[in-house]
């Protein structure tokens, strides 16, 4: 029948995969699935369509998530709780994106970091106030040890927010240096998608100026 849907917002499809189907999994999550992997969903002005090809594959991707919640107004403990976790099972380099960062991010490094792992920070804007703050305790960092990059990507198609080493990705709602500001998740996402951002990280890393 021409009545049937068969077309869902991302947030349709996640309510149904959570409350429906019971799958512990995040809207955020979900939605991301959707973005990255263009086999599971047609889209177009009226939604999604889940192929027949995507529906398993999609329903495995959320299955295997790992969810940390972040609750509102509780920045203390989402920083030196919920990031010490997920910063205690990294291995080797740790890469983060996010498009915002400041002194803060500094600070989540510092407080989360082992010193000996280096890290690579790509982002589109550096909130540097007062002017000089940034630069001043980046150089702090780096002379505690800290091996600490800094890339500035300049274009307007960097929106993610995550961390991650060679096997893990984590998907972030809010950017660092704000968690806890407001509800939001952190999810942790599959091994395809890890590859497929591991690339992008690289290819703009490349092209990012360095600090």
């Amino acid at each position: 029948s021409s009545d049937v849907q068969d077309r869902f917002s991302g947030t349709d499809i996640a309510n149904h995969l959570i409350e429906t189907c019971g799958v512990s999994t995040s809207r955020q999550a979900v939605r991301y699935a959707l973005e990255k992997e263009k086999s599971v969903a047609h889209k177009n002005k009226s939604g999604y369509k889940l192929m027949e090809p995507g529906r398993k594959k999609l329903l495995e991707q959320t299955q295997n998530d790992k969810v940390i919640f972040i609750e509102a107004n509780k920045p203390f403990s989402a920083k030196n709780i919920a990031l010490k976790d997920i910063f205690a099972g990294l291995k080797g380099e740790t890469l983060i994106c996010d498009p915002y960062i400041d002194i803060h991010t500094l600070d989540i490094v510092f407080k989360n970091s082992d010193k000996k792992k280096p890290v690579k920070i790509l982002t589109e804007n550096i909130i540097d106030k007062p002017t000089g703050t940034f630069s001043r305790h980046l150089t702090d960092l780096r002379n505690e040890g800290y091996k600490v990059e800094i890339g500035v990507y300049s274009s307007s198609d960097l929106h993610d927010r995550y961390i991650m080493d060679s096997k893990t990705f984590w998907l972030s709602g809010n950017s660092l240096n704000h968690l806890g500001n407001k509800e939001s998740f952190i999810v942790c996402l599959g091994e395809d998608i890890r590859q497929s951002m591991s690339a992008t990280f690289n290819n703009r890393w490349k092209v990012a100026s360095k600090i």
